[in-house]
């Protein structure tokens, strides 16, 4: 939502905030799809779906699926096409044409990992650099002494050293990355490498059979494991090509820089070929700790205005806790300070598990404490695993959450402090608090939105209740978008939230029928 269309919403719900119905839902959703052609599919939230799925394995349910997910997110992230035998996805014309035909406004994202990638992706950049006269050894970094690396499923993997170490050619020697059972890890630094991924990621956006029709954004999975400076374990000082830099910082340093320019190096270059001045690269730097802790040299200010786009894949789990509050702040900050996100929670149990609605509601109302112009939120039912649900399966039951759908309107301003200890802002707050547990708020419009934070974990979502008033009158949202009697008072559990309605008939948006007359701005 623009500042402007922003703005006026605010106008309209300030009027007259206790009579805004359905029939004004549904009108101020239809202006904004009229008066844009970037609006979103719903006026108080935007959206986007990682919809990993082969939809073109048929016509039928998966394609169904697809154009569910058009009209329900903002953003299509990572939709699979044909699988050619080099095993790169490329956009096929039945995948994009099922997504724009449902809603022409929908924008499309492919998806590539960035820092190690995939044994049939080597295949297509090792060919490029054969055909353009490049040795296919410069994608990659080497290690010179034999080394030992620790993977992220608890084992280890022995790498022979060429030169320092056991190894009979380069090859044997290229580093691996700690993910995906110890994937080829790239070399940022190297030009060779920048060319080849850049002539990828172009294959990868254009649309089979086409020139000029492009994706309209590109995202970097596992893009920043070659950099992980706090536990060193790409152990890169031993690397052929960086082990005469100098010290691990210096080295770690030096790579930090060749990441982020490369990526940079890359956003342009696919901005210049699309002539899409509004293409997006967004890089996944997974949990919030990564961007703040782990990876803080490579997210921090000396290279914000290369890496403005960026992913929050695990925001909330069945594991936040209140130790994890002052990420929301500084992922809200950083929002504030112009930094675009795509921001994801899950449940960390896939189907056919149940999840309690009290915990489905701790994970939106979290999405909603930080809600924000330069958000994008997804809710996923599943597990990383899981990425495409139920076994390429239906995406509404695990791709989206059902409460969204009932417009709670824009956050209001208050006269008492927020988190920030700041008078008179709409940013989120302090509701109560006692031991081992923080409940935040924020008021919006048409609802008061509660989240509690404690010990987090499976086994404790819902115990330790405690009662809270709510200094008037709240209608609870329920689990069919329907409400409940009026409350004057509120319990919740660990890990529970809870979105609290003004009014007893809100009622959820219909998605309008989108045409071509849709984005006509009448005079």
């Amino acid at each position: 939502m623009t500042f402007f269309m922003k703005k006026q919403v605010r106008k309209i719900f300030h009027r007259q905030p206790q009579k805004y119905s359905l029939l004004g839902a549904v009108m101020v959703s239809l202006t904004l799809l009229a008066g844009s052609v970037t609006a979103q599919n719903f006026p108080h939230i935007k959206t986007f779906g990682f919809d990993y799925v082969r939809f073109a394995d048929n016509n039928g349910a998966l394609l169904d699926s697809l154009r569910w997910a058009a009209n329900h997110h903002d953003w299509v992230v990572g939709p699979k096409g044909n699988w050619p035998l080099q095993g790169v996805d490329y956009m096929d014309t039945l995948t994009y044409n099922t997504i724009k035909e449902a809603n022409p406004n929908a924008k499309i994202m492919k998806y590539l990992p960035y820092h190690s990638i995939a044994p049939t992706t080597e295949v297509w950049l090792e060919n490029w650099c054969e055909e353009n006269g490049k040795n296919p050894e410069e994608l990659y970094y080497h290690y010179y002494y034999d080394t030992t690396i620790s993977l992220s499923n608890g084992n280890t993997l022995d790498i022979p050293g060429y030169g320092g170490g056991t190894a009979e050619n380069l090859e044997e020697a290229r580093v691996r990355v700690r993910w995906n059972g110890g994937w080829v890890g790239i070399n940022p630094s190297s030009q060779t490498f920048r060319e080849a991924y850049q002539a990828l990621s172009l294959h990868v956006i254009t649309l089979e059979g086409t020139t000029d029709v492009f994706a309209d954004g590109l995202f970097l999975d596992t893009f920043d494991g070659m950099v992980n400076q706090a536990n060193y374990t790409s152990f890169l000082e031993n690397t052929i090509e960086l082990k005469d830099i100098g010290t691990k910082d210096e080295i770690y340093a030096q790579v930090t820089a060749d990441m982020a320019n490369s990526a940079n190096e890359l956003k342009d270059f696919l901005i210049q070929k699309t002539g899409n001045p509004n293409f997006r690269l967004q890089a996944n730097p997974a949990v919030p700790r990564y961007i703040y802790n782990t990876f803080s040299d490579l997210f921090n200010e000396q290279y914000r205005n290369l890496l403005m786009d960026l992913t929050v894949e695990y925001l909330v789990t069945t594991g936040a806790r209140i130790n994890d509050i002052p990420y929301l702040q500084q992922i809200y900050d950083d929002m504030d300070n112009g930094r675009l996100f795509f921001i994801r929670s899950q449940t960390n149990f896939g189907p056919s598990t149940e999840i309690p609605f009290e915990f489905t509601q701790f994970a939106l109302s979290t999405h909603y404490l930080i809600n924000h112009e330069n958000a994008h939120f997804m809710y996923h039912y599943g597990n990383a695993g899981n990425y495409g649900g139920a076994s390429y399966g239906n995406l509404e039951p695990t791709h989206w959450h059902q409460n969204m759908e009932v417009n709670i309107g824009v956050p209001v301003s208050r006269p008492e402090n927020d988190y920030w200890a700041v008078e008179n802002t709409d940013r989120f707050y302090e509701f109560a608090s006692g031991n081992g547990y923080n409940i935040l708020a924020r008021e919006y419009s048409n609802a008061l939105v509660l989240a509690k934070y404690s010990r987090g974990g499976w086994a404790n979502i819902g115990t330790n209740p405690t009662t809270h008033q709510l200094g008037g009158d709240y209608y609870p949202l329920l689990e069919d978008n329907s409400t409940g009697a009026a409350v004057t008072s509120v319990t919740l559990g660990e890990s529970e939230g809870i979105i609290l309605l003004k009014n007893p008939v809100i009622g959820s948006l219909p998605r309008p029928q989108i045409t071509e007359s849709s984005f006509a701005i009448n005079p």
